[in-house]
């Protein structure tokens, strides 16, 4: 377990070294002080907004300082508290696991388990006190959670044995998580859609992509957003050598403030494209490019 991690955390800050400078300032640090104004912690001081270039970068982070305010208000934090454990009792738990934790009330009294117990707390506790907070958070804890969750099963073995509804329940348990799966995999043969769509990607942008690695030399592409745009369906993001990319991807700012972008990569085929359109459709670029 040490060499993993030990692996892992070589691995991370050698990454980090080479996009940050430095092994101990993660990416998402950078680009929070470049463009963040709501802290981490419900008792930090937002900072100021800076002045966006692009309106879907401005509204994602003003969604996110007006999410941070809200959590600051008695109403807002109890509503955020129940929205996040909601979302992570469906994340790791579900109605089916969540019976084994009938036994937690038993479980709490053994000392062998005080362990998990508290990495699983520290956690819930660190959460609890963030703003922005998504079910990956908790899963350094996932470990410990399920190490009570399998002794909550031993303990309801134990339950009512003349009547057999414990061991009947823990039986019962394992074979309809396995139905499930079953049930899951012959919908997905049949096409048969039995729960909501999950997304799997822009896949629109991997069709346009795909299009453009197919033409000769080099392409640039100007994104175009409508004012009702979804800032988290973003099509702008290149690879980490941009100079040397096939395609080029950068946010369309207008005729004229296009200029310098166009002027830098003048040696490129220019295309436009609205992807909030009904069919977005890449369209050749014909601008007038200022002289030098």
């Amino acid at each position: 377990m040490v060499s993993v991690l030990l692996l892992g955390g070589l691995a991370a800050g050698w990454y980090y070294h080479r996009v940050t400078g430095s092994a101990f300032r993660m990416t998402y640090e950078v680009s929070g002080a470049q463009y963040g104004t709501a802290p981490y912690f419900l008792w930090q001081t937002p900072r100021p907004l800076p002045v966006y270039q692009h309106a879907a970068i401005g509204d994602y982070y003003r969604a996110l300082l007006d999410r941070f305010n809200a959590s600051r208000t008695l109403k807002g934090y109890l509503l955020s508290a129940g929205q996040r454990f909601k979302v992570c009792w469906q994340f790791y738990l579900g109605p089916l696991l969540t019976v084994p934790l009938l036994a937690l009330p038993w479980i709490v009294h053994q000392r062998k388990f005080a362990l998990p117990l508290l990495i699983c707390g520290v956690t819930a506790a660190g959460i609890a006190v963030e703003a922005p907070t998504l079910p990956h958070y908790f899963s350094p804890a996932t470990g410990a959670l399920y190490i009570l969750l399998v002794q909550g099963l031993r303990q309801l073995n134990l339950w009512r044995r003349r009547t057999g509804l414990g061991p009947a329940v823990v039986r019962a348990i394992p074979v309809l998580a396995v139905a499930m799966i079953l049930l899951r995999v012959t919908a997905v043969i049949a096409h048969t859609r039995i729960e909501p769509v999950w997304p799997r990607g822009d896949l629109q942008r991997a069709a346009a992509l795909r299009s453009l690695h197919q033409l000769p030399g080099e392409q640039l592409v100007l994104v175009r957003y409508s004012p009702k745009h979804n800032p988290h369906r973003e099509w702008v993001w290149n690879d980490a050598e941009i100079d040397a990319a096939k395609v080029v991807w950068a946010r369309d700012m207008g005729e004229g403030r296009n200029q310098e972008l166009l002027q830098y990569f003048r040696n490129r085929r220019v295309w436009r494209i609205g992807i909030d359109d009904d069919s977005p459709k890449l369209e050749s670029y014909e601008p007038a490019i200022a002289p030098n």
